[in-house]
């Protein structure tokens, strides 16, 4: 038997979809309406330090806008839980900017307030549960709207970076989301995610092997050596100062060249000391400046000659050594640094003192008048001096202060 008659299949088909259309169409209320946003172009969040753990990072927030904002609209950066923005305010503004240049130049410079705009001045809101930073343009005035196409920057300060997760030479990276939107915040204008980087630092290590240069060279005779020395009697080379054959009351003045090289941080010091007093075969001696007492170098003098007192042999003729480094220390670190300036002079001894120094590196072997100087002698004998051929022996040591 049948049940329906022509035509009636259509029917119940066109009934049956007029009712589906009728229950989807009371059931729209329940679903949420979602904007189509467009994309803000060049967007990007530059962070000032990327290493794990870093605190007071600033993040320079940028990018353009596709669709233009008006007054009290809103910009909103929203961060992932691991950024805390709890109790960012306007304190960590550090700068907003608008400009209708890439490079921001000839930008309008924001004022930003906590919470509340107003004219001229932007407000910022920040909500520590949803971790988001919420700038809304001024009601009037500077700030107040952002043209289509124009370029906008906000850097914020006192971010803390996360903890590292990700193996070391891996990045943890971080969506970043950007929208702006009406003030109301119902309609979303344009958006774009951002990812950021935290990352290792990576240590860099080189060892840069010491060095230490000393040349002792020697100078001609008529040398004019400086600080107010006589000019140079006799030619010294670096291993000899033959004062040759000498005359009672007259002063012989030799010289010989150090340069020290070096690239020790505290620079180096260069010292002298005389083997034992100048003597002949017979064990007569010239002796220290002055006679036979040495001037100490911590206190040098004038040259004096000497008094040549008979009976007194110790009176009978002195050698005396100077230097024309102006700036000298002695060999802690410490003294005068000019007083050997004007001609002064010291007493040689058996324990080394200073004759040259500098506080850093120096290239003395150049042109570097920091890293040389001339150690200056001085030799006197009165009439009394008895009759011989005088030798002795002094030693340098260079010393460089890593």
């Amino acid at each position: 038997m049948n049940y329906f008659k022509p035509g009636r299949r259509s029917a119940l088909i066109t009934v049956g979809a007029f009712l589906i259309s009728q229950v989807l169409m009371s059931l729209l209320p329940f679903f949420t309406y979602v904007d189509a946003a467009n994309n803000l172009q060049a967007a990007k969040i530059t962070l000032s330090d990327s290493r794990p753990s870093k605190s007071s990072v600033s993040h320079t927030i940028y990018f353009q806008a596709t669709t233009a904002l008006s007054a009290s609209e809103k910009i909103i950066i929203d961060y992932p839980s691991d950024f805390d923005v709890t109790g960012m305010g306007a304190a960590n503004v550090s700068s907003m900017k608008i400009s209708a240049n890439a490079d921001m130049s000839s930008a309008s410079t924001c004022t930003v307030a906590d919470d509340t705009n107003g004219v001229d001045t932007v407000a910022l809101v920040e909500d520590g549960t949803t971790d988001t930073l919420t700038f809304q343009l001024a009601t009037s005035g500077t700030c107040s709207t952002v043209t289509a196409d124009y370029y906008v920057e906000i850097v914020v300060t006192g971010f803390a970076n996360p903890s590292k997760s990700a193996s070391a030479g891996t990045a943890d990276t971080y969506l970043i989301t950007m929208s702006t939107t009406n003030s109301g915040e119902t309609t979303t204008y344009d958006t774009a995610t951002v990812r950021v980087a935290i990352i290792d630092a990576v240590t860099i290590s080189a060892t840069i092997q010491a060095t230490l240069s000393f040349v002792v060279a020697g100078v001609s005779s008529s040398t004019s050596v400086g600080n107010s020395y006589d000019a140079t009697d006799v030619t010294t080379t670096a291993t000899t100062i033959p004062f040759g054959t000498i005359n009672a009351s007259t002063t012989y003045t030799a010289a010989q060249l150090l340069k020290v090289s070096t690239n020790a941080t505290n620079g180096f010091y260069v010292a002298v000391k005389q083997d034992a007093n100048l003597t002949d075969a017979a064990s007569n001696d010239i002796d220290q400046f002055t006679d036979g007492t040495a001037v100490d170098n911590s206190t040098p003098s004038t040259w004096a000659s000497p008094s040549g007192t008979p009976g007194s042999e110790n009176t009978y003729g002195h050698l005396g050594y100077g230097t024309t480094d102006t700036t000298l220390t002695d060999l802690n670190g410490s003294g005068t640094s000019s007083r050997f300036a004007t001609a002064k002079f010291a007493g040689l001894t058996t324990t080394y003192e200073a004759v040259l120094s500098h506080g850093s590196p120096a290239d003395g072997t150049g042109s570097d008048t920091n890293g040389q100087g001339y150690a200056v002698y001085q030799l006197e004998v009165s009439g009394l001096q008895q009759a011989g051929i005088y030798s002795s022996t002094i030693t340098y040591l260079a010393t460089a202060q890593y």
